[in-house]
């Protein structure tokens, strides 16, 4: 019995001995670790998606960690919470906060969030835990928008002197404004108000005025620009004859008054006849004084029209901006190898030996049309009306990725479909699971039963589709100019997804599966 004790006590202290060491090592693992976070602030404009970076070094996977996203001194109130493997969106973030599930196996914890406003600009603080370890690192968000095109207006019209008003809104963070002359030197008698901002707002207006001399009109410009922006708009006043000819009704109705009260005085003995006259005379020289007034009405007009078009323009050039090359490159780690499915396409599509391209059949004699028949028949998985077809891999997890090459004189409508046992005799919306954008006679549309109608600037030659099947969004992009086209947001996909192609009856080209262009991505050296 003694001998027994002596063998059990020294085994019982290797197995605590072993316990402690696992332990320990498992802990010393997660505290050995780092949140890093760029030193820098991220910046961008409004309307646009942002990544706020931050990542686990070295490399460590965070599937198994709480993380939470919050804006400093809003601990309580976080606007993407993952605890315990579940995903909480704050208030006011839903359906705009994520992370890259994916990446979270190599520690990239990242938060993506679109639609960005200016309101949300600030600290916010990524942090992650497990067990006992805990970190918090603070991302700055720093958010820019460049106002309308700076309006210049008349105050006061004197015989000497012009007083001139500049006035901009909706800038991000306030702007500076100031006048030059012909030369493009300052003119420091200006008066700039301070910008303003309205009542619960944030974007900033801003007015200057300024009175200079009548001689000194040619070539003075109003300038409103953004520093932190490093942007500017200016506007210059035009000098044109009418400018100049309104001031003359002042001082033709002061003649067309005293010319009569003058003639009384002098000619008190005047006929009622001859004051009549007077009368008449004077309302003739008023009537192309009345004409000048009607041309300067329509003037007003005209330029309330083309103040329009500038600022769709402007509006327009924010929705094209070049996407971040950060964001550029998430998106294309996410390609895949997309492949036409011969056995899902309509009868009069054409594939090539790769099945990498499509285009529109020819049936020209009578024993085509019979073969055409035939092949549409006990064909389960073919498109029969719909002249589409699927690409051979479909989805139901993660985030995929790639590019259609359209040509220039396609007519075309691309996007994703679900798997669903019923392709024909219905309408392909995203009720019946089909999420597309197309091109027909001139115009960018969405297929939907109230379709939108996008800006035809936006109509691309090659075509990026981005899915994320989790996330339940479908987004479009420009790949010549890396810009967002549209988005369909769906809320949840329950079915597979596959890859959708539909060339329609005028396509003059052939739309092909275009190789993703992988970027350059950054070092991942020690001393990064």
């Amino acid at each position: 019995m003694f001998h027994v004790r002596c063998i059990m006590g020294p085994l019982i202290r290797q197995v605590c001995l072993l316990t402690f060491l696992i332990f320990f090592n498992a802990c010393s693992s997660v505290a050995d670790k780092q949140l890093v976070v760029p030193p820098d602030p991220v910046v961008t404009s409004t309307g646009h998606d942002v990544i706020l970076p931050c990542h686990l070094s070295p490399q460590t996977s965070a599937v198994n960690m709480d993380i939470r996203w919050f804006k400093e001194g809003e601990f309580a109130s976080p606007l993407y919470l993952y605890l315990d493997g579940k995903v909480t969106e704050g208030k006011g973030y839903e359906g705009r906060v994520s992370v890259f599930t994916q990446e979270l196996e190599k520690g990239n914890i990242s938060l993506l969030l679109n639609n960005v406003m200016a309101s949300e600009r600030g600290s916010y603080k990524c942090q992650a835990s497990y067990l006992d370890w805990i970190q918090e690192l603070p991302v700055v968000l720093q958010v820019k928008q460049q106002g309308s095109v700076p309006r210049i207006s008349m105050r006061k019209h004197h015989r000497v002197f012009i007083q001139l008003s500049c006035s901009s809104e909706n800038w991000y963070p306030e702007p500076d404004m100031l006048w030059t002359d012909s030369s493009g030197k300052e003119i420091t008698s200006a008066e700039t108000e301070r910008p303003k901002q309205k009542e619960g707002g944030v974007l900033y207006s801003i007015t200057s005025h300024m009175r200079i001399g009548n001689d000194q009109l040619e070539g003075v410009t109003c300038v409103v620009m953004s520093q932190y922006q490093g942007t500017k708009m200016e506007s210059t006043l035009q000098m044109t004859e009418e400018f100049y000819m309104s001031s003359l009704p002042d001082r033709v109705y002061i003649s067309a008054f005293m010319i009569p009260v003058f003639l009384g005085l002098l000619c008190i003995t005047a006929s009622v006849l001859s004051l009549f006259h007077q009368r008449r005379v004077v309302r003739e020289k008023l009537k192309p004084l009345d004409d000048m007034n009607t041309k300067l009405k329509a003037m007003d007009q005209e330029l309330i029209k083309k103040t329009n078009q500038v600022t769709y323009k402007d509006k327009l050039m924010g929705i094209i901006e070049t996407i971040p090359d950060s964001v550029w490159s998430l998106m294309v780690d996410h390609a895949v190898d997309v492949t036409f499915d011969p056995d899902t396409a309509h009868v009069k599509l054409s594939l090539s030996d790769d099945n990498k391209c499509l285009k529109f059949g020819e049936l020209k004699e009578k024993k085509d049309c019979e073969n055409f028949k035939e092949k549409s028949k006990g064909t389960k998985n073919k498109f029969k009306y719909n002249q589409c077809v699927l690409g051979v891999e479909g989805y139901d997890k993660g985030t995929h990725y790639w590019e259609v090459d359209l040509g220039k004189k396609s007519q075309w409508s691309v996007g994703i479909a679900q798997d669903t046992e019923k392709r024909d005799n219905i309408q392909m919306y995203p009720d019946t699971g089909f999420w597309s954008i197309c091109y027909k006679d001139g115009e960018l549309k969405t297929v939907e039963q109230s379709p939108t109608f996008l800006p035809i600037e936006l109509k691309p030659e090659k075509l990026g589709v981005l899915v994320n099947y989790e996330g339940g969004q479908v987004t479009f992009f420009n790949v010549e100019k890396r810009c967002h086209i549209h988005s369909f947001i769906n809320g949840k996909f329950t079915k597979k997804l596959y890859p959708f192609f539909g060339p329609l009856i005028d396509c003059k080209e052939e739309l092909k599966i275009s190789p993703v262009v992988q970027r350059d991505k950054p070092s991942t050296s020690e001393n990064c």
